[in-house]
């Protein structure tokens, strides 16, 4: 999925500097909602879907078969499917704790290292 998005650019010569907004092609935009089975979660996945976002929606009960099922204590689980999938964003629902919101931010941080350091 190939999605058009506005970003402003810095467009600077010497004497000169300017805002210039351009539309960019963002190459395969992936999304990973956890707590998607909620009212709030499905709601923001269907969101995502409809204006061409790859979108992985995960929760714990009531998941499967549109959903992947996802405990967000099991460290295996979390690792995995952020290590697959590569998310540009990852949304986090609200009822989650702050060890949950931790982990998954250090499991995205670790894997976008592992990423920039083969480049």
């Amino acid at each position: 999925m190939v999605g058009r998005e506005k970003e402003l650019s810095i467009h600077f010569v010497p004497g000169s500097c300017r805002l210039v907004e351009e539309e960019v092609n963002i190459p395969n935009r992936r999304v990973l909602a956890t707590g998607a089975t909620g009212l709030l979660g499905r709601a923001v996945h269907k969101e995502f879907q409809q204006n061409n976002w790859q979108a992985v929606g995960c929760g714990f009960r009531r998941a499967r078969p549109k959903f992947e099922q996802l405990n967000l204590l099991d460290s295996n689980a979390v690792h995995h499917i952020i290590h697959d999938f590569q998310p540009h964003l990852l949304l986090e629902h609200f009822s989650s704790t702050l060890a949950q919101i931790t982990y998954l931010l250090e499991q995205i941080h670790l894997t976008e290292r592992k990423t920039y350091q083969l480049h």
